[in-house]
C-alpha cells in the first residue's frame, strides 16, 4: 500500500470514530449551549479550569522531567518553580470547584472516601499484588 493511500485510509478511519460534536460546529455549539445551561452559566469557568489544570500539571511534569532526565539541577530555583506551578494547579482546582458550586473541602473529603474504599488497609505493594490476582 502506498503511503498516500495509507494516510487516506487512516483519515477515513479517524473521521469514522470522531463524535458528532467534534465533526460539526453546529452540533458542537448546540451541545455547548446545553452544557452552559446545565452549569448555570459556569461552563466557561469550568472549561477554563479543566484546560488550565491540564496545562499547569503539564508544566509541573515538564519541570520534573527536566530535572530527572535532562539533568537540570534540583536547587532552590527549580524547587521554587515547581512550587509556583503547583500553586497554579491549586488556583485552577479552586476555580473548578467554584464552577461546580462545591466547596474544595467536599472534593477532598470525597477523595478520602474513594481512597478508603479502594485501599481499606492503606496502600501497600503486597495489597496491590493481591488485588491484581483477584
Amino acid at each position: 500500500m502506498e503511503v498516500k493511500e495509507y494516510f487516506a485510509r487512516y483519515d477515513e478511519f479517524v473521521d469514522s470514530v470522531t463524535s458528532e460534536g467534534a465533526r460539526s460546529d453546529e452540533n458542537f455549539m448546540k451541545h455547548l449551549q446545553e452544557l452552559s445551561s446545565q452549569f448555570n452559566g459556569n461552563f466557561a469557568r469550568f472549561d477554563n479550569a479543566v484546560v488550565g489544570l491540564t496545562g499547569e500539571a503539564g508544566e509541573v511534569a515538564d519541570m520534573w522531567k527536566k530535572i530527572k532526565f535532562m539533568r537540570l539541577e534540583y536547587n532552590d530555583e527549580t524547587r521554587d518553580k515547581i512550587i509556583k506551578e503547583l500553586g497554579d494547579v491549586c488556583w485552577y482546582l479552586m476555580s473548578a470547584a467554584h464552577a461546580l458550586n462545591i466547596p474544595l473541602e467536599e472534593i477532598i473529603n470525597r477523595n478520602i472516601e474513594k481512597l478508603k474504599i479502594r485501599h481499606p488497609h492503606g496502600f501497600s505493594s503486597a495489597y496491590m499484588q493481591n488485588k491484581k490476582g483477584a
